[in-house]
């Protein structure tokens, strides 16, 4: 019913399955062993049969009760009792102390128990019968209120229809009778801390808490420390309100401010941790005690000499303390309660229930302070109109007027009848960042009702086409040319990089992140190459080729820095989604070409014609080349330099090519529909030359000299480039496949001339000669 109705259940804990197999034992002779100085020998009777236990406490004596594991038991810290030979002697068991049983820390001997029976359970002897019910985090990450048993009860009472006991405690608790210390209370932001309370008690003697309050605590996974961190701990887990106790010996002048530039502080936890000017503390005079909403500091802490204490709850701004526990990488209880954006009201209702627990368990305190309320805060309680049809509409199914007043009554909401429907009140703990809407209130009376008893029906619409999104059409397109057509396989990379990788590949400026997840992750990548390349680093040593993509979005600034503008929204980066194609490979083939080869292929399977304008470099004459779609630059291919992979790791040669998505899908949108042409009446004809020219004379001028030559050339292909040889030094052989077409019968003497005037022409344009040998 909780998983249908409220929270999703993961686990369900019956708290005597820890006990299984220990008993209460009672120990009838206790004797030195034989062999060993410090174990003795336990006769120990079990009811149903007397068991000889070796057992090296000092603390065990004829008379006594004990915890008995017998053999089979597994003890709630994952100790298995075995069957044993110690020293000659066989143990039949074990005597428990309090930590064995995950009941404390004591290990100095065996626990001893009073008023107890021989053979009786030890679940049965703790009175364990209670159940432990594990929630998924992500099923309550919207509702504060239910980070609370409270809260929770109030719910599980709203969908049982049974009575749910409101705790109505009496303010006149915090007010001291006589009042011996004073201290000042001061909230500097009230938008960072819109509420702050704290009182004084006295006479405080720390000790141990009493068991049912340590047993409470142990089921609820929190580990018992002394009665008033107890006490604090306990009200949080109760009514989802965190406290914080603090030695008044420590401070006397609350201030709940920003962190000052180079403040410092070291947390309960023993770390020292370094402050930045954004982070809410809590400070005296001169310097901070806790970080507000996350953990207190050891500076002010309770320890056994403490005798009066500042109780402190209060109201922090939740994305405050979000930030504030993600920089400082501290993750408490507390902080999580307070992300999720508490009630102000509860400051009160946990501290009048944090002081009639401590007046209850800890004899003789008292209230000796002054109550601290600092306050400055406006709810947005409504009333929201709730129309009854409109209600039943939306959810498809006929409430009665009455079910849907019982139902949200149960939850605390404030229900008034007017016209067709209701004005609904939202309780305090619902509206912070809760409930709003009238559909907000049509999913309180749905779930409480229960899924489950709705009828099913299908629903009366009509049917209409999904959204097109031509970007995503695209994307799966391009993913299916080349994982099923070129053989690549897809990766997907961080957004994130760190920028010193990026300084041989010389890809500008790149964005810092304010709060990085890692110290490797510190910009957004101007590029997809740096992941593509850590990807080939990463496999090389297991992959003899490597064939991979990557789609993905790249950030870069605009304007020259991302700032707020007169309206103080942020001037957010740019964003462009890129393809990143690479091979890698030991064998000196031609990567580059291979490259250039799947990507004609990719623009040809979308209908685009791709040409490349080669670019010398110093370091690979012809292995760095714009890549055109239809006449448009649309991206990058290169071979990677020598200096430039062993920078990254990389041992294989490698190509790599980057593309522009939103270019690309442009041409795409505006290229031509596909249609029939009719093939050429008359036969082409066609010629192979061979041109020796400077190798410094890029191959797309020569294309395009020849195809423009003359309108009968109707297509140029270049299928082979030779280098060294007879050819000399500074030369290069292109050889072209020159295909002429007419509206006739071309006889071979038209196509010589025209060729004939083709060689001069280059002869006069490159200095190139048509290569004879």
């Amino acid at each position: 019913k909780l998983t249908m109705h409220t929270v999703e259940v993961e686990k369900v804990e019956y708290q005597a399955e820890k006990f299984k197999n220990v008993i209460v034992g009672k120990i009838l002779e206790v004797k030195p062993h034989p062999n060993a100085d410090r174990l003795r020998l336990a006769l120990v009777d079990i009811n149903k049969e007397k068991l000889e236990i070796v057992c090296g406490a000092p603390n065990i004596k004829p008379g006594q009760f004990v915890p008995v594991a017998l053999v089979g038991a597994i003890l709630p810290n994952g100790m298995e009792i075995k069957p044993a030979e110690i020293r000659g002697i066989k143990s039949n068991g074990m005597l428990c102390a309090e930590d064995e049983l995950g009941l404390g820390e004591g290990h100095e001997g065996i626990m001893i128990l009073e008023k107890a029976k021989i053979g009786q359970s030890f679940s049965d002897y703790l009175k364990l019968n209670d159940v432990v019910f594990e929630v998924d985090n992500k099923s309550i990450t919207h509702r504060a209120d239910l980070w609370s048993h409270y809260g929770m009860a109030r719910d599980i009472s709203a969908f049982l229809n049974t009575k749910f006991k409101v705790y109505a405690p009496k303010p006149a608790i915090l007010k001291a009778k006589k009042i011996t210390f004073r201290f000042k209370a001061k909230v500097e932001d009230f938008s960072l801390c819109p509420r702050y309370m704290a009182v004084g008690l006295e006479n405080i003697k720390i000790a141990p808490s009493p068991k049912w309050l340590q047993e409470r605590l142990a089921a609820a996974g929190m580990r018992a420390i002394n009665n008033i961190v107890d006490v604090t701990n306990y009200v949080m887990l109760e009514l989802g309100q965190p406290l914080h106790a603090f030695d008044k010996n420590f401070i006397d002048h609350i201030i709940v401010r920003q962190a000052k530039s180079g403040e410092a502080i070291k947390t309960l936890d023993g770390v020292e941790r370094k402050l930045e000017p954004d982070m809410l503390v809590i400070a005296d005079i001169t310097k901070p005690v806790a970080v507000a909403g996350v953990m207190g500091g050891a500076n002010s802490e309770i320890n056994n000499q403490t005798a009066s204490i500042i109780i402190e709850s209060a109201n922090f701004n939740f994305d405050s303390v979000r930030k504030t526990a993600q920089k400082l990488g501290l993750r408490t209880e507390a902080s999580m309660r307070f992300e999720k954006g508490l009630d102000p009201n509860l400051c009160e209702l946990g501290l009048i229930r944090a002081v009639e627990l401590i007046l209850e368990i800890c004899p003789g305190a008292r209230v000796a302070g002054n109550l601290a309320d600092e306050k400055r805060y406006k709810l947005n309680q409504g009333l929201i109109d709730l129309n009854l049809m409109w209600l039943n509409k939306f959810i498809g199914y006929e409430f009665t007027a009455k079910e849907v007043k019982r139902i949200l009554e149960k939850l605390g909401f404030l229900v008034k009848a007017a016209g067709n429907g209701f004005k609904v009140t939202i309780p305090s703990w619902r509206a912070v960042h809760d409930v709003s809407l009238p559909e907000d209130l049509a999913e309180e009376v749905a779930r409480i009702y229960g899924y489950n008893n709705l009828k099913s029906e299908l629903p009366k619409i009509a049917l209409t086409p999904p959204l097109v999104i031509p970007e995503k059409v695209l994307i799966r397109k391009i993913k299916n040319i080349l994982s099923m057509g070129a053989g690549l396989s897809e990766v997907y990379n961080y957004s994130f990089l760190n920028a010193n990788r990026l300084e041989k590949l010389k890809f500008g400026q790149t964005i810092k992140l304010a709060n990085p997840l890692s110290e490797d992750l510190t910009d957004l990548r101007p590029s997809l190459i740096p992941g593509i390349l850590e990807n080939i680093k990463t496999n090389q040593a297991s992959e003899s080729e490597i064939t991979i993509y990557e789609i993905g979005s790249v950030f870069f600034e605009k304007e020259g820095e991302i700032k707020k503008d007169d309206s103080g929204k942020e001037n957010l980066p740019l964003q462009e989604k890129r393809l990143a194609l690479a091979l890698a490979g030991d064998a000196p083939d031609d990567l580059f070409r291979k490259l250039k080869g799947v990507i004609e292929f990719l623009l040809k399977s979308l209908n685009l014609e791709a040409t490349f304008e080669f670019e010398a470099t110093e370091y690979n004459k012809f292995a760095s080349a714009k890549i055109m779609a239809e006449g448009n630059d649309i991206g990058r291919v290169a071979e990677l330099e020598k200096n430039v992979r062993q920078n990254f790791g990389i041992k294989k040669l490698t190509a790599i090519a980057e593309i522009s998505l939103p270019k690309l899908l442009n041409l795409v949108k505006n290229s031509p529909v596909k249609q029939y042409v009719e093939p050429p009446k008359y036969p082409a004809v066609s010629r192979d030359l061979a041109f020796v020219v400077n190798e410094k004379v890029l191959y797309n001028n020569i294309v395009k000299e020849i195809k423009n030559f003359n309108d009968l050339i109707r297509q140029v292909d270049l299928f082979d480039v030779y280098q060294a040889g007879k050819l000399g030094d500074g030369k290069k052989s292109l050889a072209f496949h020159i295909i002429y077409q007419a509206d006739k019968t071309l006889t071979s003497e038209e196509v010589d001339e025209i060729q004939g005037g083709l060689v001069k022409h280059l002869k006069k344009k490159f200095e190139a000669k048509v290569r004879d040998f």
